[in-house]
């Protein structure tokens, strides 16, 4: 059998933490199979690579099948209340799935007291939850005697499914199809909550932080000082507490946990072909766990591509990135900057018809574009934005790159319009760039790095610029950016599209490295022009 290291983590030697995790395990007379140990080894050694270790406070990772073993702090193996093991009581069931409350009276104090050892304003507790059932029940969570402040999952099947962290009796929520699966409540503002199922943000909210719970977290019901209510019935496979974690970082912590599931056979989502790669930068692997991209040449060509930006200082410019890359509409539709499958990420959706290949997205010009859901006026600068494109056909007619408009402002490229270039940036028709362009093909960035310099470059060369003003004219956009055509949409392309980008002004060295890192990427993938 060929075990992919990846999933499994077979090791010859652990990570000194997990050791201390087993030395705790075999000094209390527990014996984990090696199953165990890889898959507990691996988790550790990848929070580490995607650097949220230190931000925990308390994994529970539930392993072995006794009380004895799923006790343990992963963070801090101690047997001791300091070090926020679990003392388990009522009624629960313990098995290599993990721990089962009953519903009536069982559950685990933690003894992580969020007033004396949390941070206001940057929190998160989650529970990887086996159990579809519905019903009034607490998960994880802690106030003090029922009234505020409060931090509770409380996670219902076909209802409402609730997150609080600090944040009184106002909670954060959503409607859940079902109760399977990794739950993250996480707090990283003193006006910002964001509520996590799996690799998605289901829910956010702005309620202040209030103050903190002097009771412990219980898990598997609400500690509200000497009382405990709402027992769950679901069984956990997983549990955590510690500092708040961006939403990258709650998309990667869901990869790890997954693959930890899976490693274990206890995974209780579909498993999937990829899982976070150590070897990949961290938005790589969000990336490539969105679209599920298993070519090889793809995974590389693509980490290189974020290696190479972020290199070059560039990738934080960056608003939304698409590399048109694995042949879909679904793998074409993501943002390699924030590979979230939401309109908040600007991830696109695709109208009318597409043609998607290994080389790229065809529109077929007639009633095709992308929408972005980027708005100029809200998400880029009158001083400072870019769009690019890498263009393989030259297409013909009246047709644009990227374009959305507000009265007389516009914010367009359209490339090879008859033989001639166009771009607007919050300027006026009357004052833009219009330079000869015999052919469409290449790689075009539309670069506005004042209010008073707009750029064109094509390649490694520079196309056209002006000194057109935008001081006042960001504002009027307020409709999204159209990739493929003008917004409304009109001017429809018919170009394929290898790349494209949307982001701050870059400067002139800066396009340079964009256009070679870009035009690296296409060559990788043997569809450069």
């Amino acid at each position: 059998m060929i075990i992919n290291p990846y999933i499994y983590g077979v090791a010859t030697s652990y990570d000194p933490d997990a050791q201390l995790f087993f030395n705790a395990q075999t000094g209390a007379g527990v014996t984990l199979t090696t199953t165990e140990m890889n898959a507990v080894n691996q988790w550790v050694v990848d929070s580490k690579a995607i650097g949220i270790w230190t931000k925990m406070k308390a994994v529970y990772p539930f392993v072995g099948n006794t009380a004895s073993s799923q006790k343990w702090n992963l963070v801090n193996p101690v047997d001791s209340n300091a070090a926020y093991r679990l003392v388990f009581s009522g009624g629960g069931t313990f098995s290599s799935a993990g721990y089962l409350p009953n519903g009536t009276n069982a559950f685990a104090d933690t003894f992580f007291i969020p007033s004396v050892n949390g941070t206001l304003n940057s929190n998160h507790i989650s529970y990887y939850s086996r159990t579809n059932s519905n019903g009034t029940e607490v998960e994880i969570g802690t106030n003090i005697s029922g009234v505020v402040p409060t931090s509770i999952l409380e996670i219902r099947t076909s209802g409402v499914t609730y997150a609080a962290i600090n944040s009184g009796a106002t909670y954060t929520t959503f409607t859940d199809a079902n109760s399977l699966g990794l739950y993250i409540g996480n707090r990283t503002a003193s006006n910002v909550i964001k509520l996590h199922k799996n690799a998605s943000i289901v829910a956010s909210g702005t309620t202040a932080s209030t103050s903190q719970s002097t009771s412990s977290f219980a898990i598997g019901a609400l500690n509200s000082g000497t009382l405990r209510q709402f027992y769950t019935t679901k069984q956990c496979a997983f549990a955590s507490i510690g500092d708040g974690l961006t939403d990258l970082e709650s998309q990667l912590f869901y990869q790890i946990t997954e693959k930890y599931q899976v490693a274990l056979g206890r995974n209780i989502n579909a498993t999937q072909s990829f899982y976070y790669n150590s070897a990949y930068n961290n938005e790589t692997n969000a990336f490539l766990f969105s679209t599920q991209i298993t070519d090889n040449t793809i995974q590389t060509a693509t980490n290189t591509l974020v290696s190479d930006l972020k290199t070059a200082n560039i990738f934080t410019k960056m608003k939304a990135i698409y590399p048109m890359v694995g042949g879909t509409a679904t793998t074409c539709k993501f943002n390699l900057a924030n590979a979230q499958d939401s309109n908040a990420a600007f991830r696109l959706v695709f109208t009318g018809g597409f043609t998607f290949s290994s080389t790229g997205a065809l529109p077929n010009g007639t009633n095709t574009y992308a929408s972005t859901f980027l708005i100029p006026a809200t998400s880029l600068s009158a001083s400072s934005s870019h769009v690019s494109i890498y263009n393989r056909t030259a297409g013909s007619g009246t047709i644009n790159d990227w374009g959305t408009s507000g009265g007389a402002l516009a914010f367009a490229t359209a490339i090879s319009l008859s033989g001639t270039a166009y771009l607007d940036c919050y300027n006026s028709t009357t004052n833009r760039i219009a330079t000869a362009n015999a052919d469409g093909k290449g790689f075009y960035i539309g670069n506005r790095q004042s209010s008073t310099s707009l750029k064109l470059f094509k390649n490694a060369a520079q196309l056209g610029t002006t000194n057109a003003n935008a001081s006042v004219g960001v504002a009027s956009l307020i409709s999204p950016l159209n990739l493929f055509a003008y917004n409304p949409a009109t001017n429809f392309s018919n170009r394929e599209c290898a790349f494209a980008s949307i982001g701050d002004g870059l400067t002139d060295a800066e396009s340079l490295a964009f256009y070679n890192a870009v035009q690296t990427f296409n060559t990788t993938l043997a569809r450069q022009v």
